[in-house]
């Protein structure tokens, strides 16, 4: 069984520059996009699968880039490979509400 987790994050930057970050950290730390939703240039949400073992520094390293939600590392076992899936909303405080969206998660598709 696949545990899953919520965050919500926030960032005064340039999106399009946290956007690269955000798959940089990913890749990083062995985890994958399921799958991700931008809304306008407003928001957008991630669902991101990542090894039990490396969720706290993952969050770690979004943390200083974002601000992150809340999270409770007890619940997590450092030891452990099994697979979590974080679902992820960002929001960027900087947009307008009108941009069109431009595919950087997966270029090209």
């Amino acid at each position: 069984m696949i545990r899953k987790l919520n965050w919500q994050a926030f960032t005064n930057n340039d999106r399009n520059k946290v956007i690269d970050e955000l798959k940089d950290i990913i890749s990083d730390y062995d985890g994958f996009i399921l799958n991700f939703n931008m809304f306008s240039d407003l928001t957008m949400s991630l669902s991101i699968e990542i090894e039990e073992n490396k969720i706290v520094k993952l969050y770690q390293a979004l943390s200083q880039i974002l601000n992150v939600s809340d999270f409770e590392t007890n619940s997590i076992r450092i030891e452990s490979r099994k697979n979590w899936v974080i679902f992820m909303n960002i929001s960027f405080s900087i947009g307008k509400g009108d941009l069109s969206v431009e595919n950087r998660l997966f270029p090209g598709s």
